[in-house]
């Protein structure tokens, strides 16, 4: 799945990688980079891009790759492609900025106490209400008839470290927070917003007090969700499961829809067709 992000205005291939100290590859100067992106596939879990183009031609990606791979006009050869990736960001989101990803709405019969904190860039739907001390951070839409309890906080950058020349360096999230209708958030409940892409809460989906949901996590329509479970990043979670309290569920774990996962459970891995799980490591319960 690609995740793009568009700058709020091109900038040339040749400024950037002046500014940023590296390597230029052989294409040509007036190339301007208007967006990043990154995807996964099976050979490479995680590619970085960011896409060029140049007047009047179909745009291009250019890829950073490690330094073992073949050389190819369109990628660049780097130690450390995902820091390298992240600097670009990093630099860009100081100096260029990226568009919003949503425009500033709060539909009429919503209600937002006086004491919640909304940034600029938030959709609001319909009957949605925003309870007490609340935080809502730029580029969060949120549905129709949803209920937003008080002191969460949706949107808040998620927790991704870099380690370079023996540092440890926090990666900048640019993408945002998607509610579907009808979703409950409970008391104290951290969602965080995607690193490129978005986060997703979709269809009259629970959630319950004090759960974390980390970024670029996707969670489909009518799961219960209880209280104290961790869900890490980029998990994704299909329909109609309930994941017990205080469990704990491993990034870039996939759960079948259907899925129970008992309470205090500890998710490692993609779960099976419908399965129910308990335990530490989890296991399935015989039928």
């Amino acid at each position: 799945m690609n995740d793009f992000r568009y700058l709020n205005h091109k900038i040339l291939y040749s400024e950037l990688f002046k500014e940023l100290g590296l390597k230029e590859i052989a294409i040509a100067d007036n190339l301007s980079v208007e967006s990043i992106s990154s995807f996964t596939n099976e050979g490479s879990p995680e590619n970085f891009q960011f896409s060029v183009s140049a007047p009047k031609k179909e745009p291009k990606s250019i890829t950073l790759v490690p330094l073992e791979m073949i050389n190819h006009e369109t990628v660049i050869k780097v130690e450390n492609p995902k820091a390298t990736f992240f600097n670009i960001v990093a630099w860009l989101l100081h100096n260029i900025g990226f568009k919003p990803l949503f425009s500033s709405h709060t539909a009429k019969t919503a209600k937002i106490h006086k004491s919640a904190s909304i940034s600029e860039g938030v959709h609001i739907g319909e009957g949605t209400v925003i309870g007490a001390g609340v935080v809502i951070y730029s580029n969060v839409k949120i549905g129709d008839n949803c209920t937003i309890e008080a002191n969460s906080v949706i949107g808040n950058a998620g927790f991704g470290v870099i380690q370079e020349k023996k540092q440890n360096l926090m990666v900048p999230h640019v993408g945002g927070v998607v509610i579907g209708n009808n979703v409950r958030v409970g008391a104290l409940t951290t969602i965080d917003r995607g690193t490129i892409g978005n986060t997703f809460i979709d269809d009259f989906t629970k959630i319950d007090d004090r759960v974390h949901i980390a970024h670029n996590c996707a969670v489909g329509k009518r799961n219960i969700i209880c209280a104290g479970a961790s869900v890490g990043g980029s998990v994704n979670i299909g329909n109609d499961c309930w994941i017990g309290l205080g469990c704990n569920i491993m990034q870039k774990v996939n759960i079948t829809s259907g899925t129970s996962i008992g309470m205090g459970a500890n998710i490692f891995h993609d779960t099976g067709s419908q399965a129910k799980l308990v335990g530490y490591p989890a296991k399935k319960l015989p039928k």
